[in-house]
C-alpha cells in the first residue's frame, strides 16, 4: 500500500487533481518516477505532504508533524544487527558495490524496525505506534568491504560473496529530530483509563501509511506541499 501510495507521484494520479486545482492555487508538482525501493518510498511521503503541528491534529486527521523523538519509559530499545547499537529505530541497508543496468547499486538485504516512541514540538506530545511503522533513516555512515567479507558483514548477506558491498545503517536516537506521517488517533492511554485521560497516537490505516524519517534534507519544504485530502479526492 506505500508503494501504491507513492506511485502517485506522489505520483501520475496526481496530476490530473493538479490541472483542477490549479487553477484555484498553484498547482501540484508533476509526477515522478515509481521510487526505487521501500525507502525510497518512505521518504517521498515525509517530502512531498503538508505538515502540522501537533495541536493542530484532530482525531482521524492525517498529516506530517515534525519534531524531537523521545523514548517511551518502559518500552525495551532495540538493539541494531550491524553496530550493535541501542538505539529506537534502525535501518540497515547492504547492497553489492556495482552497477546494475548502469544505474543503482543492487540491494543484497534491507531491515528496518523501530519500537513505538514520542514525539514533541512546540505545541504538544503524540505518540508513534509501532505497529505497521514504516521506518527509513538513508543518511547514515557507509562503509565498503572487499571480499572476502568480514564476519560482522558475512553473517548478514552469507550467500554473496563475489563483489564489494556497501553497509549502512541509520539509526533513530532519543533526541534525533522526525518526521513522522500518518493518521492521528485519540486513544485512551495506558496508564489513565481512571481518569479518563486520552493521548494523541499516529497510527497507520487501511487507506494511509505511517512512515518516519531523520533524514536531514527532508525537513526543508517544498514549494507545493500535497495536503491529504487531495489524493483522496481523486478518486
Amino acid at each position: 500500500m506505500l508503494l501504491l501510495l507513492l506511485g502517485l507521484g506522489l505520483g501520475a494520479g496526481v496530476i490530473a487533481l493538479g490541472g483542477l486545482l490549479g487553477r484555484m492555487r498553484k498547482a501540484l508538482p508533476p509526477a515522478g518516477e515509481p521510487p526505487r525501493d521501500r525507502g525510497e518510498a518512505v521518504r517521498r511521503v515525509l517530502k512531498h505532504l503538508q505538515r502540522k503541528t501537533i495541536a493542530e491534529l484532530g482525531d482521524g486527521t492525517a498529516a506530517v508533524v515534525a519534531g524531537t523523538v523521545r523514548a517511551i519509559q518502559g518500552v525495551p530499545l532495540l538493539r541494531a544487527p550491524f553496530t550493535g547499537s541501542e538505539c529506537i529505530g534502525y535501518h540497515l541497508d547492504i547492497r553489492a558495490a556495482r552497477l546494475e543496468n548502469g544505474i543503482h547499486f543492487p540491494q543484497l538485504r534491507e531491515e528496518a524496525r523501530c519500537v513505538s516512541f514520542e514525539v514533541v514540538d512546540a505545541t504538544g506530545t503524540l505518540i508513534v505506534s509501532a505497529d505497521g511503522l514504516e521506518l527509513a533513516v538513508t543518511d547514515g555512515p557507509i562503509g565498503t568491504w572487499y571480499p572476502p567479507l568480514p564476519p560482522q558483514v558475512s553473517v548478514l548477506v552469507p550467500a554473496y560473496h563475489y563483489f564489494p558491498v556497501t553497509v549502512e545503517e541509520g539509526l533513530l536516537l532519543p533526541g534525533a529530530q522526525v518526521l513522522v506521517c500518518g493518521v492521528a488517533v485519540r486513544e485512551l492511554a495506558a496508564t489513565d483509563y481512571r481518569d479518563g485521560a486520552h493521548a494523541l497516537v499516529m497510527r497507520a490505516t487501511s487507506t494511509f501509511p505511517l512512515v518516519a524519517s531523520s533524514d536531514a534534507d527532508l525537513f526543508k519544504l517544498t514549494d507545493r506541499p500535497i495536503a491529504p485530502e487531495e489524493l483522496r479526492t481523486r478518486r
